[in-house]
């Protein structure tokens, strides 16, 4: 079962609208004609690929290509907090839409929906929407290095693979992107950039040294700068810095002393630039260097100062280290050199006491808040151990956000103590659902982590009498230990839950109402179940929780299976295979959708589908570390294996199975599979372990676990001999299945019955039964019932096949008969099978399309005949089948294999 509660992700008004704006090209940028000449060829090209450390002039290079030329363009500025999937392709379709506001409107609006759709689904839209752009454009990721994102790495390359001619991606980046740039590079759809392409040579330092110093250096001084300097960008302007208003004598010093490494351009840094600057500009710098991005407003709450705005301006024009990015609204937004500001913060730390710099980011993390800049106010927060502040900005951020971006939300949490959260409820609640959808939900450790959070929440709802609120604890608890395979807790808490919760709590209630539908199928009452989950099914969908719709429709779909339909469950797992995608927990989907195909197909005696099918599941199973699926799975496999009477592997695959299996609550169902397949092996006489096991009192064990094992039972006191206690026990079973709607368990008690009379050579009393089962087994299409119980099926089929009541049932009885393997029947002549007298080869063709639903005269167009031939060919047909409608034709056609 997989219910996740999800709601819409931040609307593009919501946005940073900065993060969009490309920075300001600076009036003393170097023009580069041939790097630029080699940017304009990435026109002819997918992408443009540019890697190198920072303060080398990567984003300034982008910026003056942008700048000169006409093409349309688009900008994120990216950072860590755009590994979530949905806020990083709502960036970008944003920025898109600066280019044409048509493009990406139905990916945004996907990107708003409840459930984060795969990123082929969301894409798609985006790649047809770019197609139709009649002019080249650029979009440009800078920093893209700060993305760790696996999805968005996927997307990424979906959209690269996928990108029309129109569209170029510009990567700037310190290091390559995650996603297979080789193959773009393979298939010549990339041009490179690196590092040693952007350093300066000697006449682009002296074109750029002429720009920033009035004082003409000779060539052998800008030799030396440039081999200290490697052409660094950075370091030739912080060397430029140092040069104004200086004289002969100190440039010459300056040049003698400038070092390009780190440590001494930090130092560097502060000695000859921050001193260098009057005492209200150091307070300044002191106090804004902490934060990304600045505007003068934000400046004025942190400096406690009116002049934030005047003084940023003057900071760009002194090209003190900072850059202007465009104007967003009303306000003009800076950024610092990442260097220059890690060298401030420095000696901020230094100069400036714990209490006032607390106090920056506490004044910081109020004017976001009051923008509406949540992240960065909870961010801004979170540096400064402001940790009740964070809390108070995370709870308002869920009411807005919910649980959609649980990546953020628990890098957030990680870095509050815990002993500080536990004293929130509300948090506590949100991170034990931020823990179990992130990480691996069926592990112990996982449900050990949430234990205190959950109790710390429980024990203020209950003290406050939050009945609200404690239903949808008591709710999700139950996905907890569900998840840990403690199906009657969960089923408990499900049920206290609805106590609680309010009618118009349509996500918690249908969760624990889908809970409460498994608990009655796992009791065998289908048809309670049935209603309760069609119910569960309609409140999920009310709350837009896909996740828990697919568990319903999984649930349904078993319900299918044990009424005996077949076709409509097949469908349903078919739809579930759709469209359980995008999120990594519908793997498990997948599983159980895999899973209960190769149960459908078993059933239909299709063993080499059902073998692809199980293996499948099993994949995924393991995949997702899932025992709840891999054990059914694996059994499922040796079933099959001991179908095409292969018993030794069987009984190996099952023995391994229990070894490896760390969930305790699975065991039975091993021990089960490894007593069938001694029964089948007929070695029943180690069996008393298991007898005694079963015989238990277990409060754990659900009714259809305990229906199975008394199935089993009945097949070793069958092999026995103990053929009374075995049709007692059936008894029982057989109207508990008849009453609560468990078609196909009815059929398994009377093939048991049968067989259990057989085993008395009382062969009338046996021809009862099992010609009830054949009856229902025939319209339902169910085979493996009957070809399972192997020999003995057999000799029974053969004996009462005279005595069948209709040619239809015979002709099923000798179906069966045939199915079974050579091994099966070899012991006994099947010259009472029904025979078929054999149809021509029109009265074939007919016959298809009769079945087809065809009309007689639509044959007869298709035949190229008259209508009258066809009435003598289907009168034949009739005659030779011994049928008299299109249904008994239909039936015997299926049976007989003649089509």
């Amino acid at each position: 079962m997989v219910t996740k509660q999800t709601t819409a992700p931040r609307s593009p008004n919501q946005l940073l609208h900065t993060k969009l704006m490309p920075p300001r090209l600076h009036s003393q940028a170097v023009q580069r004609e041939d790097l630029l000449a080699r940017l304009d060829i990435g026109l002819t090209r997918k992408l443009i690929l540019i890697t190198a450390p920072t303060g080398f002039g990567k984003t300034t290079l982008v910026s003056m290509w942008i700048a000169s030329r006409t093409f349309a363009s688009a900008w994120v500025t990216l950072d860590e907090n755009d590994n979530d999937p949905s806020r990083f392709w709502t960036y970008v379709c944003s920025a898109l839409r600066t280019v044409d506001p048509s493009l990406g409107k139905t990916t945004l609006s996907r990107l708003m929906a409840a459930q984060p759709p795969s990123f082929e689904t969301l894409l798609t839209p985006l790649i047809n929407d770019l197609a139709r752009l009649k002019e080249p454009s650029v979009l440009v990721l800078e920093d893209y290095h700060e993305i760790r994102s696996s999805e968005i790495n996927e997307g990424l390359s979906f959209l690269v693979q996928h990108l029309p001619e129109s569209l170029h991606l510009v990567f700037i980046t310190r290091t390559d992107p995650d996603f297979p740039v080789g193959i773009v590079r393979a298939r010549d759809e990339l041009v490179e950039i690196h590092a040693s392409d952007l350093r300066f040579d000697q006449k682009e330092t002296e074109i750029f040294l002429q720009t920033a110093i009035p004082t003409a250096l000779p060539s052998s001084a800008i030799l030396r700068l440039l081999q200290k300097t490697e052409g660094w960008a950075a370091g030739l302007r912080l060397l430029a810095l140092s040069l104004q208003n200086k004289s002969d004598a100190d440039i010459e010093r300056v040049i003698e002393t400038f070092s390009g490494s780190d440590r001494y351009v930090a130092d560097y840094l502060i000695k000859e630039v921050f001193e260098g600057q009057p005492e209200d500009i150091q307070s300044f710098l002191l106090q804004t260097c902490f934060f990304r991005r600045l505007t003068g407003s934000l400046c004025d709450a942190v400096t406690e100062t009116r002049d934030g705005a005047a003084t940023l301006e003057h900071l760009e024009r002194d090209n003190l280290f900072i850059v202007q990015l465009e104007r967003g609204s009303d306000q003009i937004w800076y950024r610092y050199n990442p260097l220059f500001a890690e060298s401030i913060q420095y000696l901020a730390k230094q100069r400036l006491d714990e209490r006032t710099v607390r106090s920056l980011f506490e004044k910081a993390s109020g004017w976001y808040e009051y923008h509406g800049l949540f992240d960065e106010a909870i961010e801004t927060a979170l540096a400064a151990k402001l940790f009740d502040r964070a809390m108070m900005l995370i709870e308002k951020f869920i009411e807005i956000h919910d649980m959609r971006e649980l990546r953020t939300l628990g890098r957030w949490l990680e870095g509050i103590p815990q002993q500080e959260i536990l004293l929130h409820p509300a948090i506590c609640f949100t991170y034990a659902q931020v823990i179990l959808y992130s990480t691996d939900r069926f592990a112990p450790a996982t449900a050990t982590r949430i234990e205190p959070f959950l109790r710390a929440a429980e024990t203020a709802w209950r003290t406050e009498e939050d009945h609200p609120r404690l239903g949808q604890l008591l709710s999700f608890r139950g996905n907890v230990v569900w998840w840990q395979g403690d199906f009657q807790k969960a089923f408990d808490y499900s049920r206290q839950s609805l106590d609680e919760l309010p009618e118009h709590d349509v996500f918690w209630r249908g969760n624990s109402l889908l809970s409460v539908s498994y608990e009655a199928l796992s009791a065998g009452r289908i048809l309670e179940a049935q209603d309760k989950v069609l119910e569960a099914r309609a409140l999920l969908g009310a709350a837009q929780n896909i996740f828990g719709v697919l568990a319903a429709i999984q649930f349904l779909a078993e319900i299918f299976y044990w009424q005996g339909e077949l076709e409509q469950a097949e469908q349903l797992n078919q739809q579930i295979l759709k469209e359980a995608v995008g999120d990594a927990s519908m793997l498990d989907d997948q599983g159980i959708a895999n899973l209960n195909l190769a149960d459908i197909a078993y059933e239909r005696n299709d063993l080499d589908q059902a073998e692809q099918s199980a293996i499948r599941a099993l994949e995924l199973a393991e995949q997702r570390a899932n025992e709840l699926l891999q054990v059914p799975a694996s059994i499922r496999l040796t079933s099959i294996h001991a179908a095409k009477n292969d018993l030794s592997r069987a009984r190996e695959s099952v023995k391994s199975l229990e070894a490896k299996i760390q969930n305790p609550a699975l065991l039975r169902d091993i021990q089960n599979a490894q007593a069938l397949l001694s029964i089948r092996a007929n070695d029943t006489s180690s069996l008393e372990w298991w007898v005694k096991i079963i015989s238990t009192e277990d409060q754990a064990a659900l009714h259809l676990q305990r229906e199975r094992e008394a199935f089993t039972l009945a097949r070793l006191r069958i092999a026995e001999h103990k053929t009374n206690e075995a049709i007692r026990l059936l008894k029982q079973w057989h109207e508990d299945a008849a009453q609560n709607g468990r078609v196909r368990s009815q059929v398994e008690a009377l093939c048991l019955e049968a067989l259990a009379h057989h085993a008395d050579s009382n062969i009338s009393q046996a021809a009862q039964p099992l010609s009830e089962a054949l009856t229902i087994g025939q319209t339902k299409g169910f085979r493996r019932i009957f070809l399972d119980e192997g020999t003995r099926m057999a000799a029974l089929l053969q004996a009462v096949l005279p005595t069948l009541p209709n040619r239809t049932l015979k002709l099923f009885a000798t179906t069966l008969l045939h199915s079974f393997s050579p091994e099966v029947t070899s012991h006994s002549a099947t010259s009472s099978t029904v025979q078929i007298e054999a149809l021509s080869g029109q009265e074939l063709r007919v016959l298809r399309l009769l079945i087809a639903g065809l009309s007689n005269a639509d044959i007869a167009q298709e035949l190229v005949v008259s209508t009258n031939t066809i009435k003598t060919h289907v009168k034949s047909i009739y005659r030779k089948l011994n049928v008299n409608s299109r249904g008994e034709a239909r039936q015997v056609a299926r049976e007989s294999k003649l089509l």
